[in-house]
């Protein structure tokens, strides 16, 4: 082989590696431009999972006291018929 030859030869190469590491590079950086996308999905995501969780505690806290207030009103109507049941002073019932 002449200098000639082996020249050329080595600039191809060098062609072709720079070429190569150009496209690695190009790939690296769709990667990384993808990996941030879905970083920002993933702290939208953490996000609204906080949201609901709120949102769930304070329906859960609404629920709780609409359901005390169900109890003390179904307590209520329960001694209201209890007490209907039994002869009243207040009434003129005859003995």
């Amino acid at each position: 082989m002449t200098d000639k030859t082996l020249l050329t030869e080595y600039k191809s190469t060098i062609t072709d590696l720079t070429k190569e590491k150009k496209e690695l590079n190009e790939t690296i950086n769709q990667k990384d431009s993808k990996i941030k996308q879905i970083l920002i999905q993933l702290e939208q995501s953490n996000a609204d999972v906080q949201s609901m969780g709120s949102k769930i505690g304070e329906l859960q806290d609404k629920l709780n006291k609409k359901q005390t207030i169900k109890l003390n009103i179904d307590k209520q109507i329960e001694e209201m018929l209890e007490n209907k049941n039994e002869p009243s002073v207040d009434n003129d019932d005859e003995i």
